[in-house]
């Protein structure tokens, strides 16, 4: 049960719901996308302004290879929560403003959700972090624990200066454990708590075999750079996606029994991907249970874009000299990018491709909290309490990210929006009562992480 002092805040919570809702929409309606700085700069204003605003204080700090960062604090008891988000939008292929029900830019509110581009990922989230530590001051109380927030606004979506940004201000991200930037509630109304992402590995892979492009009356005679460096990818995988490099999944985490238990209760809707795709089944033949844990725990390589030679709509005579393409790869936990690549090197040189030119064009270590953490049985009960159902824990998702820069502590993705809130998509929206109890959950975790729950 909940101590009365908690009661008070979660009556708080109710009191000045609108209040929160209001400056959450006053968010939203700031256009902070990654290619406009001003509107960028805007957001980590207004952002700063409400830790302040609720009796915190808070930093805006320009940094190398991104948006200003807003590092804030709201004091209270001794332990500590960081809470990691990002206040950018558009993360994903954002679809036409035309399709939306009012404009993406106006956080409308129609039939009890709030409508707005970035509201699902990842503003609505980060407001209900920083209303769970108003609320307490709204009741009258100090916060059981000190609140710490770590909020970015990517330049680019690997985040690069973070590693750096982070190493220079440990100082004020320590904390007992970390409430990381998004999860949702799944159809049968359950929470998901995430506890993992995979890292990336993205590389930009070149060849040029002429000085410019030739007659194609000579291609018995010379090489084509398009056709060396397909041959290159295709000694990469498989045409099924299987990877061919030896090492490659090296270090990588087993799944455990108890991890494939948590892993079945996690919602996949197959019907949905295959209907989306155009396809009638998976590669591998695979069933929706194994296609659900093979998304999470499988080390991937996609061959994300390729050119070379010329692509007008004419007939073209030419051996192409120079071919590019970009390759993604997904790690999971116990992989290391830098073993991987030079698993990749080592590879194409063995298969005869050492011309093969790699430029490493993003990187991201993976991470996962372990669920029988004390913090992941912390923030479950919290949810039980706040949402009346048994959460739904996630030891490993298909996510990359930026984990990794924070690890060496617990961290858990929660969240306020719903599997079908069409995260970057048109009518991009969050239900108020998400937000609502989002909120409380997080009252509840620093209740209880404080002693008084």
């Amino acid at each position: 049960m909940s101590s009365p002092d908690t009661r008070a805040v979660l009556d708080a919570v109710d009191a000045h719901f609108d209040t929160f809702v209001d400056e959450l929409q006053q968010l939203c309606r700031i256009r902070s996308r990654r290619q406009e700085p001003e509107q960028m700069a805007a957001a980590a204003e207004f952002i700063a302004g409400s830790v302040r605003r609720w009796g915190g204080t808070a930093d805006i700090v320009p940094w190398s290879d991104s948006h200003p960062y807003v590092l804030g604090e709201i004091a209270g008891g001794q332990r500590s929560l960081l809470h990691f988000n990002h206040y950018d939008v558009e993360v994903e292929p954002a679809g036409d403003d035309a399709d939306w029900i009012s404009p993406p830019y106006a956080a409308e509110i129609h039939d009890g959700k709030l409508y707005a581009r970035g509201v699902a990922d990842d503003k609505g989230a980060l407001m209900s972090r920083i209303h769970a530590a108003a609320a307490w001051r709204l009741a009258g109380l100090t916060p059981p624990v000190t609140s710490r927030y770590l909020i970015e606004g990517k330049q680019w979506l690997h985040s690069p200066g973070l590693g750096s940004f982070v190493e220079a201000h440990a100082d004020r991200l320590t904390s007992d454990g970390t409430l990381w930037e998004n999860s949702w509630i799944d159809a049968d109304g359950r929470p998901l708590l995430k506890l993992s992402e995979k890292g990336v590995l993205y590389l930009r892979l070149s060849v040029r075999t002429l000085p410019r492009d030739l007659t194609s009356q000579n291609t018995i005679l010379l090489a084509s750079a398009t056709t060396r460096l397909a041959a290159a990818l295709a000694a990469l995988q498989r045409p099924d996606g299987t990877v061919l490099v030896p090492g490659f999944a090296d270090g990588a985490r087993p799944v455990t029994d108890a991890e494939r238990d948590l892993l079945a209760e996690v919602a996949f809707d197959g019907d949905f991907l295959r209907s989306r795709a155009g396809v009638t089944g998976f590669l591998g033949g695979l069933d929706d249970r194994q296609a659900a844990v093979a998304i999470r725990t499988v080390p991937t390589l996609t061959v994300a874009g390729f050119e070379g030679g010329d692509m007008r709509d004419d007939v073209t005579l030419g051996i192409p000299s120079l071919a590019r393409a970009k390759v993604e790869i997904r790690l999971i936990a116990g992989q290391d990018p830098v073993r991987v690549l030079d698993a990749v090197r080592k590879h194409l040189a063995d298969s005869g491709f050492s011309d093969v030119d790699i430029e490493v064009m993003a990187t991201s270590r993976p991470n996962l909290t372990d669920h029988r953490d004390p913090f992941v049985t912390l923030v479950a009960d919290a949810a039980r309490r706040v949402y009346g159902t048994e959460p739904v824990v996630e030891p490993y998702t298909q996510w990359i990210g930026n984990q990794g820069v924070v690890a060496g502590r617990p961290i858990v993705g929660v969240g306020v929006s719903r599997a079908d809130s069409g995260v970057d998509g048109p009518n991009e929206q969050i239900r108020l009562d998400d937000y609502r109890d989002g909120i409380r959950h997080v009252i509840e975790v620093m209740a209880a992480m404080g002693g008084t729950a």
